[in-house]
């Protein structure tokens, strides 16, 4: 290379990154919407700029298990009845994918948050019972 030559990085757009990391973009951009990753800079049309080591940053924290591809990002609690109805949607998808069995998960919900467990306790042990004595 000639002397005085000056390369141009090879930025990528957020789609060829979330391919990268095998990952969907709404992944990465939960990532993103959560600080989990710093924000790239950006160009004059707003597009994030992604560099190779920002890349290789995301890369690493991925490799300490410091992202999950599970990271879910609420902007705002709200009761409204579609936000509660995505959740909802979002944590039967997480317990199918993981299979996770529900009573299982329920029990520990309990455990972590005592009033949950009052709250949930009838409800929950009822439908254990109505399963059983279905067998």
């Amino acid at each position: 290379m000639a002397s005085g030559a000056t390369t141009t990085m090879k930025y990528l757009t957020t789609l060829e990154v979330a391919h990268e990391l095998d990952v969907s973009k709404q992944t990465l951009l939960n990532w993103l919407y959560a600080g989990k990753v710093p924000e790239p800079p950006r160009n004059r049309k707003g597009y994030r700029l992604w560099s190779p080591s920002r890349v290789s940053l995301i890369k690493k924290l991925i490799g300490e298990g410091r992202l999950h591809k599970r990271t879910v990002v609420h902007r705002e609690a709200s009761n409204r009845p579609e936000v509660v109805g995505e959740f909802a949607r979002e944590v039967n998808q997480f317990l199918r994918d993981g299979k996770i069995d529900v009573d299982s998960f329920l029990k520990e919900l309990g455990r972590i948050n005592p009033a949950l467990n009052q709250r949930l306790g009838p409800r929950r042990h009822a439908a254990v019972r109505r399963r059983s004595s279905r067998a």
